[in-house]
């Protein structure tokens, strides 16, 4: 599967990895003595004390990505997540990963009385797949 990431992080991921040994086939994380980490490996090597750092508690790799999943799904629609999170059936998608996100039920209620009101697009509706919102906030993780 071929996901697209952010252009600014490709770069970033480039730079970093153009200086590590292997060319092309580096690896991101790897042990001391470069063979490839298992994943508890890497959990205790770099995922927790980069959750300690930034002052937060039991938070888990499946947590960013269900924090993923869940800000995809509202932005761009389930369809979208249950193709960046690899799942051939967005059900899967929908039944672990969309959770509801915070203030979303009150954007409803206010696009509803503009609606009501005669208004067609007010201000924090969800734009549809494609729709170009570069003031769009990000939802807080859940």
């Amino acid at each position: 599967m071929t996901l697209r990431l952010a252009p600014s992080l490709v770069e970033r991921l480039g730079a970093y990895l153009e200086g590590l040994p292997g060319g092309d086939d580096a690896l991101l994380f790897t042990t001391s003595t470069g063979k490839p980490l298992r994943h508890n490996q890497w959990r205790k090597a770099h995922f927790d004390p980069a959750v300690s750092a930034a002052g937060l508690t039991d938070v888990t790799p499946h947590d960013l990505r269900a924090s993923h999943g869940t800000w995809v799904a509202d932005r761009y629609g389930v369809m979208t997540a249950a193709h960046r999170l690899g799942h051939s059936n967005a059900s899967v998608t929908t039944r672990h990963y969309a959770r509801p996100v915070a203030g979303r039920d009150d954007q409803v209620a206010e696009a509803s009385d503009a609606w009501f009101s005669g208004h067609d697009d007010p201000a924090g509706a969800r734009r549809g797949h494609g729709d170009d919102d570069s003031s769009a906030g990000v939802p807080a993780p859940v």
